[in-house]
């Protein structure tokens, strides 16, 4: 059978149909006249088609090559096609050798992404980033290299957390947030690499579902004293019922409470100086009440002695804090549909009940300063005066959960001045 018989002048302007060149290879001109390499072919009396790649990239003479290379591999019994699969996943496992020796695969950058923030977020902050990469990212793609990974295939990776379900909601913030974290790896990678400068989850953050922001479930105002109530007869963990107190008596964030330290505590003065949530800040003290400091001794009896140890640590082991979910899974089984971060909108509405300044509540709780006079107010701390407040809070408290009703906070006031 005679072979080579095709030209390249013809190739380029041939009609649509099968032109063969003999041997079984033969230019396919499809209906929208794209050229494309065939070659049929019998490997242990089956037939198959192999692909070659589209005419003009693959020109005649590289067609005839890979014919030839073809008609070699199949005399020795060998399936063209399983030959090149797996010569091109030797040569993708040996890039992903080299990625690793380089250290620049999604994994490694991420780890040295998560060493690079130290001392610059919490500690919490940045366990969490890592830890949710972990999960959500590295089984997909943390063993590829950056520039491996399509777009496409985050966009995916992402919207699939999104549809995911936690506590009834999606998980649209933590597929933003995942986003957010990927963009930072990528950033590294720039810095390392100037000549690396793809960064797509710029424009796939765009892309993915918008989260629907809801604010924090709180009781009402009026239900304290059945929560205070019910806090007093909790059967759960000391250590997570102590924590609640702590909310209730400083109104802090979970995330203060629970990195905590006895360090931190002047407990013959009754301060708490409070450690920065975010490494930018400034420290915060706090005044404590006299309930809070009675409460505080009689945890330290429980836990370790030692300046760095925690207060409140996790009740499976004292070398981690509480866990995020212990305070508001404690409030469910106390029956309220509230999460624990609402305590401190229960702090704050109280404090305004008594009638205090609420610039003077907003430097308690720590909230962000929003302009020039509220800065230089808040720079004055007023000490003395908040703890005076937070002792009239706690004493409110304390006669609150031994009642049935609610106290009227004027009234209290009026009567601890």
């Amino acid at each position: 059978m005679a072979t080579n018989k095709l030209k390249p002048k013809f190739c380029e302007s041939a009609p649509k149909g099968n032109h063969f060149d003999g041997d079984g290879l033969y230019l396919l001109v499809a209906p929208d006249l794209k050229r494309y390499w065939r070659m049929a072919c019998y490997l242990n009396g089956k037939r198959k088609l192999l692909a070659f790649g589209r005419f003009p990239k693959v020109s005649l003479a590289q067609a005839r090559e890979e014919r030839r290379k073809a008609q070699v591999l199949i005399k020795q019994g060998i399936d063209p096609v399983q030959e090149a699969r797996q010569k091109k996943e030797e040569i993708k496992q040996a890039e992903r050798q080299q990625a690793v020796d380089a250290g620049n695969t999604f994994e490694q950058i991420t780890r040295r992404l998560h060493a690079c923030k130290q001392g610059k977020t919490t500690e919490e902050y940045r366990d969490k980033m890592f830890r949710m990469l972990e999960i959500h990212m590295f089984p997909a793609i943390g063993h590829k290299t950056l520039k491996e990974i399509e777009g496409k295939e985050l966009l995916a990776l992402f919207r699939k957390v999104a549809q995911r379900s936690n506590h009834g909601r999606p998980m649209t913030y933590m597929a933003k947030k995942l986003c957010q974290w990927t963009a930072e790896v990528y950033d590294l990678a720039h810095v390392e690499d100037a000549s690396f400068s793809i960064n797509p989850c710029r424009a796939i953050i765009k892309h993915l579902p918008d989260h629907d922001t809801q604010h924090m479930a709180r009781i009402r105002f009026q239900e304290l004293p059945k929560f205070l109530q019910a806090l007093e007869q909790y059967r759960g963990h000391p250590v997570t019922k102590a924590a609640i107190w702590t909310l209730l008596y400083t109104g802090m964030r979970q995330a203060s409470v629970r990195r905590a330290v006895w360090g931190d505590f002047d407990l013959d003065n009754a301060i708490w100086h409070r450690r920065p949530e975010k490494a930018d800040k400034e420290a915060h003290d706090l005044p404590l009440p006299t309930q809070a400091v009675e409460l505080l001794h009689s945890r330290r009896l429980l836990t370790g002695q030692g300046e760095n140890d925690l207060v409140f640590p996790s009740v499976r082991s004292n070398f981690y804090p509480m866990s995020e979910a212990a305070v508001c899974q404690a409030i469910e089984r106390m029956g309220f549909p509230m999460v624990g971060h609402g305590l401190r909108g229960v702090v704050s509405t109280g404090l305004n009940e008594l009638g205090y300044n609420p610039r003077l509540v907003e430097v308690q709780l720590g909230h962000k300063k929003t302009d020039a006079i509220e800065a230089a107010y808040n720079d004055a701390k007023h000490f003395v005066d908040r703890k005076k407040m937070m002792q009239t809070w706690a004493d409110y408290l304390e006669q609150a959960a031994s009642q049935n009703l609610v106290v009227s906070m004027k009234k209290q006031a009026q009567e601890v001045a």
